[in-house]
């Protein structure tokens, strides 16, 4: 706000402001059949580049930890070859009014 009898500006608020929370959650990964395995490794080696928290079980990569930019990216690179399941949250959880 701006002070005429002073001729300063005041009120200015410098502190960072607080963001938002992201998503977080953890994404799991199966192939179609077995003509789309070696798209499972791949995504394995695209989520260790990126240092995400991965484990591979019984043919089932889970990815732990990640973002929704991080999910939808993997998902427009391997959804067309792998059954993608996602589950995010926010944390803390958003609260309605």
């Amino acid at each position: 706000m701006y002070d005429c009898q002073e001729d300063r500006y005041t009120d200015f608020n410098t502190a960072p402001q607080i963001a938002t929370p992201a998503l977080r959650g953890k994404l799991t990964a199966r192939a179609l059949g077995s003509a789309h395995k070696p798209r499972l490794t791949e995504l394995a080696a695209y989520a260790t580049e990126r240092q995400l928290d991965i484990s591979l079980q019984q043919g089932t990569l889970n990815i732990d930890d990640l973002t929704l930019t991080e999910a939808l990216n993997i998902n427009a690179r391997f959804g067309n070859e792998l059954i993608i399941s996602c589950h995010l949250r926010c944390d803390p959880p958003a609260h309605f009014a």
